[in-house]
């Protein structure tokens, strides 16, 4: 074996500009599908760990389809509210309306997203429904049903201006003045950049009848999640003349779908990476190719002092495989780098994330591109193996 690494080093030295550019064409294929499974399971990770958090009893009610097969309405009215309201098993109803509007802070004036809730139904169910917790201040209540008073996201409090929002600040929205009530921690979702307030507040700024873009629900505890579920869509079916235009998920579903986006985009990515390596493979492949040729005499020499077909064929096949490790082994290193300053960008965003690095990853990046180096180089392998000895040594 040490003979064979010896003769295949030294194959490969001959020419070590083309074996330098076979090695990093594998170094950015195998680097590039590295970052993209380490990224991509990492996000996976984080999503259904962060989703988790909220539990298995929340149920969600969408206008139209999620993912689905036919188009719905835009969104839910209040009888769809109180008709969910009404399904045995369910505990807590929030409806979420959503705008865009103006913020006006500090001589800056921003657009937000504003939604309009029920404050007291908010404050039964903003921490099971929403995942959403008060870092300072208080939530929306009950007492606030016909004030004009503000709880905003993380992200409109912190950084959206030029200088903070803080409890007991008084803001306008859409002209009109809000006092600043609670403001919540970092929920690294959506939520982070909304501004809610009280449901007839709203109304004033948006006139109209409620128009809801999700309804959430909290079952009671002990009860079936999918049975209520089911409930839930035969009511809105029915209260909808037997048009489905709407959708229903549990949280495990929701989960499952963010899952199954994640999965669909990192396929997606990962093909265009493999498509690279195919790219890489047949540099060695034509590398593999040339020393057959610049060597066929050298061959002719081996076969005429008795070294047998597998052993020619052994020789080039490990050229290749060695040029697939190497190729492997420094796009892990580069693509280690690339990962942890991505990992620390995402940080900024997500404090939670973490990419997936494990020595598995590596293990699999490695052998991958030693098996690809190997496939690669059998077609040339086996030409110098069927090369005749007597027209060899006379090239």
């Amino acid at each position: 074996m040490r003979d064979y690494l010896s003769l295949a080093y030294r194959g490969l030295k001959r020419q070590p500009l083309r074996s330098f550019l076979t090695v990093f064409a594998i170094v950015v294929a195998m680097g590039a599908i590295f970052v993209l499974v380490s990224l991509t399971q990492g996000l996976k990770d984080t999503v259904v760990t962060e989703l988790s958090k909220l539990g298995t009893n929340r149920i969600i009610v969408v206008p139209g389809t999620v993912l689905g097969v036919n188009v719905g309405g835009d969104y839910l009215t209040e009888e769809d509210l109180r008709a969910v309201e009404g399904v045995p098993g369910v505990r807590y109803v929030l409806g979420l309306q959503r705008s865009a509007l103006t913020l006006e802070w500090g001589g800056e004036e921003k657009p937000v997203v504003v939604s309009g809730v029920d404050p007291e139904a908010f404050e039964k169910s903003y921490q099971s429904l929403l995942g959403a917790y008060i870092e300072e201040g208080r939530s929306l209540e009950a007492i606030d049903r016909s004030r004009h008073v503000a709880l905003l996201g993380y992200s409109v409090a912190h950084g959206l201006f030029e200088k903070n929002i803080h409890v007991g600040n008084t803001v306008r929205i859409g002209g009109v003045p809000f006092r600043v009530v609670g403001i919540m921690k970092r929920t690294y979702s959506p939520l982070d950049s909304f501004v809610l307030i009280p449901e007839r507040a709203y109304k004033e700024l948006v006139p109209g009848e409620s128009k809801y873009v999700r309804i959430l629900a909290l079952t009671a505890e002990g009860t079936d999640v999918e049975e209520v579920k089911e409930r839930i869509e035969r009511r809105l079916k029915s209260l909808h003349g037997g048009v489905e235009d709407f959708t229903v998920l549990t949280s495990q579903q929701a989960f499952q779908r963010a899952v199954n986006i994640i999965n669909l985009v990192s396929a997606f990515l990962i093909v265009i990476a493999v498509i690279s390596l195919v790219i890489g493979s047949l540099g060695i492949m034509n590398t593999v190719y040339m020393n057959v040729v610049e060597r066929t005499r050298e061959i002719g020499i081996m076969k005429a002092v008795g070294a047998t077909g597998r052993q020619i064929g052994g020789l080039f096949v490990l050229e290749a495989g060695i040029l697939g490790v190497l190729g492997g082994v420094f796009g892990t290193i580069l693509g280690t780098a690339a990962v942890l300053v991505a990992q620390f960008i995402i940080r900024g965003f997500l404090d939670t994330y973490t990419a997936y690095l494990s020595p598995l990853l590596y293990g699999a990046v490695v052998l991958v591109s030693f098996l690809v180096g190997v496939v690669a180089g059998y077609l040339p392998a086996r030409s110098a193996v069927r090369l005749d000895p007597v027209e060899a040594l006379r090239r």
